[in-house]
């Protein structure tokens, strides 16, 4: 089959967008034979991109985070609009069978099926999780986009019972394919998570989160909950600064934790399975996640979870990870005081762990997702017909 797909995602960080489409496109690429053209601002490219310089992009976009929002809006609905006009011309040029947008906006009108992957709905539903730059350029294509998409991926059963119920799409329109931990998780040896600790200068014992600072993965709860623990463990937030990510700083001070907490910033894959590896428990506490991809990979490194108990997380976890009420720092200091005071429970957590992680695959993935773009392709064609 031969198809385009949104590569847009590529040129920001490598988090949970693009490390989808890296994955589910390099197993669909080298097991399943699917010749693919990757969109991106210059055209179509033949070959995946590489995700972007995290320092440049860092910097390039903190400055751009620095215009005034209406000026940013208008120069991503700029950038939008004149990649529609690549895809286009893409379309004419290798006549794909398929149209598959990654990226947050719903696909133009096109002479092909176009199949959308939607990670969540907190655009819809939340929207006070999200700056108001990108709550206008959604709300400039979302309405009048999403009943002309001929199909719905989405990554959880949760997200698809909100996509059915909340946007009113048909249920055969939207099929829910679970993501899974990239292969580069898997537990390291003690001697490469001490060279990570002491190249990044943390401590031997910490608490781990990851993700985008930004309000909804809660870390303000994670802050206080800490501060109720009675073991000094240290907490590695690792991760980019992301935007509205001040509420949880503002909090250090006055609870005494400047010296127990650490950030990392950005980190690469590598860099990362070592830090799940070394932890003595992975937190993600997020208020909302249409997945949560941290949570099986810091299963799959081995070590234990603790999740909140909210949205997909429970579907992704299963019974694998002590799941919280999100909105309660004294459940999660239960939890964290519960896990770091036991050896013998935090082992048990991460076997279950790694057995969990391990029925999640990007091959799986890949099949499934190849199966939607099948059936979509066949139905257009047979109303042509």
């Amino acid at each position: 089959m031969k198809l385009i797909v949104n590569a847009i995602p590529f040129a920001g960080l490598e988090t949970g967008i693009t490390r989808y489409v890296r994955c589910l496109y390099q197993a669909l690429g080298a097991e399943l034979g699917v010749q693919v053209g990757y969109l991106g601002y210059h055209g179509l490219q033949p070959t995946m991109p590489q995700a972007a310089d995290p320092d440049l992009w860092s910097r390039q976009t903190k400055r751009f985070w620095g215009l005034p929002q209406p000026l940013i809006a208008a120069i991503n609905a700029t950038q939008r609009l004149r990649l529609e006009r690549l895809l286009r011309a893409g379309c004419r040029s290798v006549q794909p069978r398929i149209y598959h947008e990654t990226d947050l906006i719903p696909p133009p009108r096109l002479p092909l099926p176009r199949v959308y992957t939607i990670h969540d709905l907190s655009l819809v539903n939340h929207r006070h999780l999200h700056p108001k730059e990108r709550l206008w350029l959604f709300d400039l294509f979302f309405e009048r986009r999403i009943r002309q998409v001929d199909h719905v991926i989405t990554v959880s059963e949760f997200v698809r019972r909100e996509i059915i119920r909340d946007l009113g799409l048909e249920p055969r329109r939207v099929t829910a394919i679970h993501e899974a931990p990239s292969a580069r998780f898997f537990p390291r040896p003690a001697a490469e998570v001490g060279a990570m600790r002491r190249r990044m200068e943390l401590p031997e014992d910490y608490i781990l989160f990851v993700g985008t600072q930004e309000p909804r993965k809660n870390l303000p709860l994670l802050i206080r909950a800490l501060a109720l623990v009675k073991q000094p463990t240290a907490l590695v937030l690792a991760g980019w600064s992301g935007w509205g990510d001040q509420a949880w700083r503002q909090l250090l001070e006055p609870l005494r934790l400047e010296q127990r907490v650490y950030t990392t910033g950005y980190v690469d894959e590598e860099t990362l399975a070592d830090l799940y590896s070394g932890a003595r428990v992975t937190v993600y506490p997020s208020l909302y996640e249409g997945f949560g991809l941290p949570v099986l990979e810091a299963m799959a490194c081995g070590s234990p979870v603790i999740a909140a108990r909210a949205a997909s997380l429970p579907e992704v976890a299963g019974d694998a990870a002590w799941l919280v009420d999100p909105q309660d720092p004294r459940d999660l200091a239960e939890a964290l005081q519960g896990l770091l005071a036991d050896p013998e429970r935090r082992r048990d957590f991460a076997e279950a762990g790694k057995k969990r992680a391990a029925r999640f695959s990007w091959q799986r993935c890949a099949r499934e997702t190849l199966r939607v773009f099948e059936r979509v392709a066949a139905r257009k064609q047979a109303r042509r017909s």
